[in-house]
């Protein structure tokens, strides 16, 4: 029996001196690895979800953008179907009247102040300003010291709204030709 129990111990002595240390070391590098590993993963799953984000930001706002700019592109074409009608309805006055259309950019304003009033005011607008002015918004009559697109004396053009403006800004002047023609019709001029 003392073979067999020296046997067993030899085994126990190898099997504790060789085979459990190499279990045991390989346990415990399978474990760093699998903890590395977990890391990285960790770190990569973060670094995708932040892409991610971030991509869906850049993502809004070119959107955001592209909405923008159909929108500015609508309103810049409205503006120049605008002009165009303005000058278009001009053009046509002039025609009846036997005289140039005004530049567009004076046609559109005085189609924005008169157009409220109704077309009849618009043609009577495009004639008046012709008359007084031929369009030019600094024109100033040496004689009576009318001055602006529709020929305002002083004392007229202080008791209208716009009297804090100039009256050589055609958009005032003209809004505050539509504002005296609105409330005392067209005989404020003597200019047919």
């Amino acid at each position: 029996m003392v073979p067999l129990l020296r046997a067993v111990v030899v085994w126990v002595i190898v099997l504790a001196t060789v085979v459990l240390p190499h279990i045991g070391s390989s346990t415990v590098t399978s474990t760093a690895a699998v903890t590395q590993l977990s890391s990285f993963d960790r770190t990569s799953a973060l670094m995708q979800s932040k892409a991610k984000r971030m991509q869906a930001a850049q993502d809004a706002q070119v959107q955001q953008w592209a909405s923008d700019l159909s929108q500015g592109l609508a309103q810049y074409q409205a503006e120049q179907a605008r002009i165009a009608q303005a000058q278009a309805a001009a053009a046509a006055e002039a025609l009846l009247n036997n005289h140039p259309p005004p530049p567009p950019n004076i046609a559109k304003i005085i189609n924005d102040a008169f157009s409220p009033l109704g077309p009849a005011a618009v043609t009577w607008a495009m004639r008046i300003a012709y008359c007084e002015s031929r369009y030019h918004p600094n024109s100033v009559n040496t004689d009576s010291g009318a001055s602006g697109l529709f020929q305002f004396l002083p004392s007229t053009w202080s008791g209208t709204p716009w009297a804090s403006q100039s009256p050589f800004d055609p958009v005032a002047n003209a809004n505050a030709a539509a504002w005296l023609y609105s409330h005392y019709g067209p005989g404020r001029w003597s200019c047919k």
